[in-house]
């Protein structure tokens, strides 16, 4: 998938985030209303899937002698990464002000964020052929569940993958 535009992470991002919808709603829980693309770190306070392009990188190519070899790759060829991060974020057990969350509802909730996090796991590994480029690289860093930030709890998982340049 070779960017042909200025919008090229922005297309890739969103058909990530409509991977994910999919996947999520093959859960029990099915995926949260909010679904968006992001700038930056979303703010925790609502249920949402977002996904947000973290960075841009260079990786590193062989060999990388002269020792100044890689500033030297504008001519010789490089590989562009592009991180993608996702979030999916749920509410946490319901707390009523008197009595806290009995157990049972903290195992229930621990158990709907878990199968999000291996919905989307197995099934953006399944996809990432259809997402990216595959014939230079896709490394999933795999996921992490985020803290708990004011009652809501979830996953980050971070993908980067190649990406041809483009010519403005």
């Amino acid at each position: 998938m070779a960017p042909t535009s200025i919008d090229q992470l922005t297309v890739t991002a969103q058909a990530l985030l409509d991977t994910c919808v999919v996947i999520l709603n093959t859960t029990p829980d099915g995926a949260p209303a909010s679904q968006f693309l992001t700038p930056s770190t979303p703010a925790i306070d609502c249920e949402f899937v977002a996904v947000q392009v973290g960075g841009l990188a260079e990786a590193n190519t062989e060999p990388l002698f002269p020792s100044l070899g890689p500033a030297g790759r504008n001519r010789f060829g490089n590989v562009i990464f592009a991180s993608y991060l996702i979030y999916v974020v749920r509410c946490g057990p319901e707390w009523n002000g008197v009595n806290p969350p009995t157990d049972a509802d903290k195992t229930a909730n621990a158990a709907m964020v878990q199968r999000d996090g291996w919905a989307l796991w197995n099934g953006i590994r399944d996809t990432q052929d259809l997402l990216f480029d595959d014939c230079i690289g896709v490394l999933f860093d795999g996921g992490a569940p985020l803290p708990e930030q004011g009652n809501f709890v979830g996953w980050l998982f971070q993908i980067r993958a190649s990406i041809e340049g483009y010519s403005p």
